[in-house]
This record gives C-alpha cells, sequence and structure tokens, in this order.
C-alpha cells in the first residue's frame, strides 16, 4: 500500500524514504507541533473544513503561526492523496514550530514546517463493531487546561501512550483517561460517551477533553434520531455502571466498549442505542462517498 510524504520544504509528495526532517526540527525535540488526523471516503475528504478550523485553533493556542491558507493545505494534501493512489486514504496534518538551535524559547525557531503523511485507509475488521473491544480507566490522568491544554491537539502524545501501554498491561485494548477532579474526560485518542437509563451522555468540554470531530458528528447524528446527547460530568463508577459505552474517533468512527475495568458492559453485547450511532455514522461517511456533502 503507497505511502507518500509531504514536506513543506520540498514542495512536493516524496516517497518516504526520500522524506526527512532536520534533528533540530522542535517538532522532534519537543513535541512542538500540532496535527490533525483525517481520512476520505470515495476519494473525498471527511471533515475537511472543521479538520483545519481545529487544526489554526491548535496552531493559535501554542502561538504557532500558520503560514499557508486552508485552500493551499487541501491542494497539497489532494496532492499528495493523488500521489499515492490509494482507494481511500488515512491523513495526517502536521504543523511544526520549525527548526532552531538547541533552547526552549520558541523566539529562535525557523519557518514552520507542514508535512503530510499518507497512507491507504485500513478499515477495522467488521466483527470489531459486533464484538466491541475491551477498555480500562487507568491511573494516568488527563491534563488540565493549566498544564496542557486538552482542547489543543497537539504533537506531544506521551500521556496518552503512557495511559495506552497501561490499560494494554492491563489485557485492555483502550485506555479511558480522568481528569485530576477525578471525573471521566476522554479515551487515549477518542472520546466517550454512555448509555444510562434511557439517556446518552458524554463528558461536557469543561471535564477537560479535546473537541472531537466525530464527537461532534455524532452529537449531531444523536439529534437527527431525536436523541439529545447530555454533556455532563461523569465520575467512574458511572461510567462503569453504565447500560452502554462507545468510543468516537475520526478514523474508527464509532467503537463499542463492551468490557470495561474486565466487567462485561451490557452483557458483553453491543448496546441498541451504539448499533444505532454505528450505523447512522456509516450512513454519514457513506453519503460523503456519494458525494451528497460538501466535507
Amino acid at each position: 500500500m503507497p505511502i507518500k510524504v509531504y514536506l513543506s520544504t520540498a514542495g512536493r509528495p516524496l516517497d518516504p524514504a526520500e522524506a526527512s526532517i532536520s534533528v533540530f526540527d522542535r517538532g522532534f525535540l519537543y513535541g512542538d507541533s500540532v496535527y490533525e488526523t483525517l481520512r476520505t471516503a470515495g476519494g473525498r475528504f471527511v471533515d475537511m473544513r472543521r479538520h483545519l478550523v481545529r487544526l489554526r485553533a491548535s496552531a493559535a493556542g501554542i502561538g504557532l503561526d500558520v503560514p499557508h491558507s486552508d485552500e493551499a493545505i487541501r491542494r497539497v494534501v489532494r496532492e499528495t492523496c493523488d500521489a499515492a493512489g490509494n482507494p481511500d486514504s488515512y491523513i495526517r496534518i502536521i504543523l511544526t514550530r520549525g527548526t532552531g538551535p538547541l533552547m526552549l524559547d520558541p523566539r529562535v525557531s525557523g519557518a514552520p514546517l507542514l508535512v503530510v503523511i499518507v497512507k491507504a485507509l485500513q478499515p477495522l475488521p467488521p466483527e470489531l463493531y459486533e464484538r466491541g473491544i475491551s477498555a480500562a480507566i487507568v491511573d494516568v490522568l488527563k491534563p488540565g487546561r493549566l498544564q496542557l491544554d486538552p482542547s489543543l491537539k497537539t504533537g506531544n502524545y506521551l500521556n496518552s501512550i503512557l495511559a495506552l501501554r497501561q490499560a494494554i498491561d492491563g489485557d485492555a485494548e483502550d485506555a479511558i483517561l480522568c481528569n485530576a477532579a477525578g471525573a471521566v474526560a476522554e479515551g487515549a485518542t477518542s472520546n466517550v460517551f454512555m448509555v444510562a437509563g434511557g439517556r446518552v451522555l458524554t463528558p461536557s468540554f469543561e471535564t477537560g477533553l479535546l473537541k472531537g470531530i466525530t464527537r461532534t458528528v455524532v452529537v449531531e447524528l444523536a439529534a437527527a434520531q431525536g436523541l439529545q446527547v447530555e454533556e455532563v460530568t461523569i465520575m467512574p463508577a458511572e461510567l462503569r455502571a453504565a447500560d452502554e459505552v462507545f468510543l468516537t474517533s475520526s478514523v474508527r468512527g464509532v467503537m463499542p466498549v463492551t468490557r470495561l475495568d474486565g466487567v462485561a458492559v451490557h452483557g458483553g453485547q453491543v448496546g441498541p442505542v451504539t448499533r444505532r450511532m454505528i450505523a447512522a455514522y456509516r450512513g454519514y461517511i457513506d453519503a460523503i462517498a456519494r458525494g451528497a456533502s460538501s466535507e
């Protein structure tokens, strides 16, 4: 499956073996970067506009200038996808603060570096959506806004890596993190939803979490089906007692959790509301693939 990489320093898509960045790039040295991950459906971008809005918001949040228009970024992403030639693509857009001397001071950095990585989209096995995954509420905490603002999608993901490592060491497939106050925040790379007593709930932004693109879409799709998603504070005990739990992310879509902290959720089966949201999100993706959406 072909992989292509665009570097703004090269100005064109490259093979991975050709694509290299300086060891003095601040994204490499310090995680001083922002990024977005998205996919295509039928060769069309899924939620590109929303991703670019969030990319700019994240960049502004760390004081990083974006020296490219949205149109220019779209163009190089399209060129890179075309060069890769895959039926559908996984896309990662990265903007680093550029190169500089070995010092933290952001004022001494050079021009920002734009990187676009495109590889073939590899859908997860359908049976995963039928059986669900296992997750664990880990000890690793989600940083608060005064540490590393969780609403910014930055290149520093060590916190999530450590959380996922703890979950995997405990024989779970994914991690769910809490904030310093003990409330459920989000997954390692996803947003969290639960169903309890007929109510669909998700942690509020005040809890401290990334404003997930797929989270927003799922809330909209639920509303279209007459399901009002409530943004609330969720404690671990409430999540463990939920009738259903599912996670959302741009590449996985709606992923059911049928085992949490070693205990079956909904009898170890995918629940009815989760199935509705899986179907609704698939319908959303199919509509984009047919060209029925401007995204």
